[in-house]
């Protein structure tokens, strides 16, 4: 029978002297093997933004997957009640801080979920002193599902969970065109000692002027594939054009990064990008001048035996759309997806799903190129 395992859980710490406690004995001799738990967060993307507080009320394990936030409650255990409010921006490149301890059982924990006060001063301000506007999308007490990304195992000589949230994609600025913030919480876990990061300096080449490093891009690390890649991190440069990517699980991953917005550098992306645990992988990346792109306008995600309307857009150097520029479309997963072209109009074409699955369908032009990766999902509907 396995055994009771205390449990400290941390939410952010605002310095790196949180690290040293990785060397020390988890607690006392007397007592029982602890698991610490941290919780990290990625910067969020806009430099308006002053500030974004959360409420945070209490951490829960489950042995069980798929356990949902209220059903199931006597599986739920609780490994931490701080009550009290963070500043998720304070959490850049990998840094947590001590939430509480609670006991939990020596076991491979498959299910975890974050409860948060939506009621209490929570929220969003920007930098000139104004708070923002923000949609939680309920009220009160609140209960996430987090993404578990492999059984996050506790032995009986402890461990340390990493709880993520990611602040860039839980608020969805201006999605109504109110300029207010629409609360989705992305937040996933992970056992630290399986994981490790990515870090690098983005910096641009010398085309146009000296080289130097690129301050405030976004970057991200995508994972899953091969046909089923989606965001699992992003993190922003810092003035030294530094970045830093934290707690991700061994394999292959697609790092992208994006330039800050009113700069006139390209995106770039490098899909070969390895982690191995306990390792940090330096990836560098140089951005060029931005010299035009093709965007794919349309749906990442459909229900099967369904059509959705594609539209490529060809923007020039310059940053104006050249509607005349023919494009060239290509479904590269034709098991989940049927691709339909129009010899009259190059710019549009129709995609069928097929099959569940992920499907690629890339549209280029000019040595330009976009790829537009759909999920197709089953259709429940009689």
């Amino acid at each position: 029978m396995s055994r009771p395992t205390l449990a400290l859980l941390a939410v952010a710490t605002l310095v790196l002297g949180c690290y040293k406690d990785d060397a020390r004995t988890l607690g006392p001799p007397s007592r029982k093997p602890m698991a610490k738990v941290f919780l990290t967060d990625d910067p969020f993307p806009f430099d308006s933004v002053q500030s974004v507080q959360v409420y945070i009320v209490g951490i829960d394990v489950s042995t069980r997957p798929d356990t949902g936030t209220s059903a199931d409650s006597m599986h739920w255990v609780s490994v931490a009640a701080p009550h009290r409010q963070v500043d998720l921006l304070t959490l850049q490149q990998g840094l947590t801080d001590s939430l509480g301890i609670g006991e939990v059982t020596a076991d491979q924990y498959k299910a975890v979920r974050v409860t948060i006060n939506v009621d209490s001063s929570a929220g969003i301000r920007f930098k000139n002193g104004s708070p923002a506007v923000v949609r939680w999308n309920g009220s009160g007490q609140e209960s996430y599902a987090v993404f578990v990304q492999a059984p996050i195992s506790v032995p009986d000589t402890g461990a340390v969970i990493v709880i993520d949230f990611d602040v860039g994609r839980s608020f969805v600025y201006n999605q109504l065109g109110d300029g207010a913030f629409d609360f989705f919480a992305a937040i996933r876990a992970v056992n630290r000692a399986a994981t490790g990061n990515i870090s690098g300096i983005v910096s641009h080449d010398s085309s146009g002027g000296p080289a130097g490093p690129v301050a405030d891009a976004t970057v991200s690390a995508w994972g899953g594939g091969p046909n089923n890649w989606f965001i699992l991190s992003t993190g922003k440069t810092d003035a030294a054009g530094h970045y830093r990517l934290a707690y991700l699980l061994p394999g292959t991953y697609i790092v992208g990064v994006e330039p800050p917005s009113g700069s006139n550098f390209g995106s770039a992306l490098d899909s070969n990008v390895a982690v191995n645990a306990g390792a940090e992988t330096t990836h560098n990346v140089i951005l060029s001048p931005f010299r035009g792109s093709v965007l794919i306008q349309g749906a990442a995600s459909m229900l099967v035996n369904h059509t959705n309307r594609l539209e490529a857009f060809v923007i020039t150097p310059q940053h104006q759309q050249d509607t005349t520029a023919a494009v060239t479309w290509q479904n590269l997963d034709t098991a989940v997806l049927g691709l339909v072209t129009y010899v009259d109009s190059t710019h549009v074409s129709r995609v069928t799903s097929r099959a569940v699955g992920t499907g690629r369908i890339v549209a280029a032009s000019g040595g330009l190129a976009d790829t537009l990766v759909i999920h197709v999902a089953p259709d429940s509907t009689p």
